[in-house]
């Protein structure tokens, strides 16, 4: 909102700028009015010039501004205020027909005083200024130019006839269109309590939604627990004393059975058992799986598959990532990659 604003103020200012530069009156048109336009009490303090005297005035500043390139700073400071003062005179335009315009130089006197002074500045804008002088076309139509136009637009040809009958809709038609027009404000009324009142519907579906993942969630856990409570009850602690081959016999036992998360849990442990057995790392069953990697850093043709090992395996069991039998292939791959790899 901020921003239309800003642009609407600048939009506002332009307009106001480009009228004051291009000022018409009921007869023509002209440049001379450029950046122009003062309280009429100032209009009346000095008598008016011509149009031609403007432009002369324009010529003869633009060539003294020139003319002082190769003057010292205090000289042009003191020419350039002549001409300030010079321009404070010009209030008022008289043209060749006896009307006279108000204008304003301020503008550039406001430039002819900036301190330091910019030669090549003020010399631009006054070449600007004849620029449009010259290319704006000398003839205009008037007032009196267009007066003929209003005869020859009340000729008969011009006028445009009223038919004498006017069609007029059927009354079954016309209630039919009513009926139209009722059923669409109906429906946008309608289309507008659903969108003003179908919060309710949404809250109620995504609680739907939660409870209903909550529920999915919450039985995959359980049947997680379940198989690890069976295990503990087949003998003990089951990993209590697992090797790399057992390990890797009961993921290939589980993944027969379709149990590919347990199955990747295995392969993990398989993954970490076999490291040990080849000295490259101490497997500690109290070690999380960030503080398994960092006691390999030093180790980076074995860091690096291992840390794919783990970043799979806390998708599955801790994320409860999806497995299908593609992805249990594709994470043996990656047992198989960080099995081969020496120190």
């Amino acid at each position: 909102m901020r921003f239309l604003f800003t642009v609407w103020l600048i939009t506002l200012f332009s307009l106001t700028n480009l009228s004051a530069v291009v000022s018409c009156s009921n007869r023509v048109c002209d440049p001379v009015y450029a950046g122009l336009q003062i309280p009429h009490e100032l209009a009346q303090d000095a008598p008016p010039i011509t149009v031609v005297e403007y432009w002369e005035r324009v010529r003869s500043t633009r060539q003294a501004i020139r003319e002082m390139e190769a003057k010292p700073g205090a000289e042009v400071r003191a020419g350039l205020d002549d001409l300030a003062s010079q321009w404070e005179q010009v209030t008022a335009v008289e043209f060749p027909d006896q009307s006279v315009v108000p204008v304003d130089p301020l503008h550039l006197v406001a430039e002819l005083r900036v301190d330091p002074p910019d030669l090549e500045r003020l010399t631009s804008l006054f070449d600007v200024l004849l620029r449009a002088y010259e290319e704006y076309p000398q003839n205009v139509f008037t007032v009196q130019d267009v007066e003929p136009l209003a005869g020859i637009l009340a000729r008969p040809e011009f006028q445009w006839q009223q038919p004498a009958r006017t069609f007029k809709m059927p009354a079954w038609l016309e209630r039919l269109f009513n009926a139209f027009a009722d059923l669409m404000d109906r429906l946008a009324f309608g289309v507008q309590n659903v969108s003003y009142y179908g919060r309710v519907p949404l809250i109620i579906a995504a609680v739907i939604v939660f409870t209903v993942s909550l529920y999915f969630i919450s039985r995959g856990l359980s049947r997680s627990l379940v198989r690890e409570a069976e295990l503990a009850a087949q003998g003990g602690d089951p990993d209590a004393m697992l090797t790399s081959k057992g390990a890797m016999q009961r993921a290939q036992s589980l993944s027969g059975q379709g149990d590919y998360r347990n199955a990747i849990r295995y392969l993990y442990l398989f993954s970490l058992l076999v490291l040990d057995e080849q000295g490259l790392l101490r497997y500690d069953r109290s070690r999380t799986n960030r503080e398994v990697l960092r006691s390999v850093s030093a180790k980076p043709n074995v860091a690096g598959p291992l840390s794919d090992v783990i970043d799979v395996f806390d998708r599955v069991w801790y994320g409860f990532e999806n497995v299908d039998e593609s992805t249990y292939q594709s994470y043996i791959k990656h047992v198989d990659e960080l099995r081969e790899k020496k120190e």
